[in-house]
């Protein structure tokens, strides 16, 4: 049943309103199970159905993730390098955080172009795609060598890395320059540098600044100084 549940919310939330014979589709089980845990659901507030029967999740799951991300950044009171970080490079400030094989967004700072970046607040990617996946992957806490033996990963773009070779040399790069450098690996045209927040050595979030990819890849060594600069405020050495 729990399953069943967390596939039915990732569907509705993946895809819209859903009528139930399509979720019953979507999830392999029957339609009269499907009915009732839509029943039971909408029964807690948690969808709501609509004219044409179809159902949506309901506004209580929004409660449920400022909760959480309240949650994953209990330790976070540094909202102003942030706003200065975003006010210095004129770009969109993100702060991850580590997740088992994804990296979760929990604070984005709008800068120029933030319409064009895929990532939000309680969003995510996974370790091998992405500024903050990538540096979350080279710094840990996830064993690497487990994670790359899934490899080859399926593109999101023709830049993504997928291979095990490809992630090895970037997670080298990584770790020997204290950056990442994404060009076009999640979205065509834009770039973005993540750097490590660091307490005792252990990985404690993941920073970085994304834009259009000219905005960004003409000045990576000013733009690594600065995100280094502020994630060693926030974290300790």
């Amino acid at each position: 049943m729990l399953r069943h549940t967390r596939a039915a919310v990732e569907a509705l939330a993946h895809a819209g309103a859903l009528p139930p014979a399509d979720l019953a589709r979507r999830l392999g089980v029957p339609r009269p199970s499907v009915y009732r845990l839509l029943t039971a659901l909408a029964h807690e507030g948690l969808v709501v159905p609509s004219a044409d029967g179809s159902f949506a999740l309901g506004t209580r799951w929004l409660g449920f993730g400022e909760a959480a991300l309240r949650s994953a950044s209990s330790w976070f009171d540094r909202d102003d390098l942030l706003e200065e970080l975003r006010d210095r490079t004129g770009l969109t400030v993100f702060l991850s955080v580590p997740r088992p094989d994804r990296t979760v967004c929990i604070r984005r700072l709008h800068g120029r172009s933030y319409k064009i970046l895929v990532l939000r607040p309680g969003g995510s990617l996974p370790l091998h795609l992405g500024g903050v996946g990538r540096i979350s992957l080279a710094f840990g806490p996830q064993d690497a060598d487990e994670y790359l033996d899934r490899a080859p990963f399926d593109p999101v773009t023709e830049h993504s890395l997928v291979t095990r070779p490809e992630l090895e040399a970037d997670i080298e790069t990584s770790q020997a320059t204290g950056a990442t450098v994404s060009d076009q690996d999640v979205t065509i045209g834009v770039a973005a540098i993540a750097v490590p927040v660091l307490d005792g050595g252990a990985l404690l979030a993941a920073l970085s600044v994304a834009g259009r990819r000219e905005d960004i890849l003409g000045r990576v060594d000013v733009l690594r100084r600065s995100l280094t600069e502020a994630a060693g405020q926030m974290g300790s050495p």
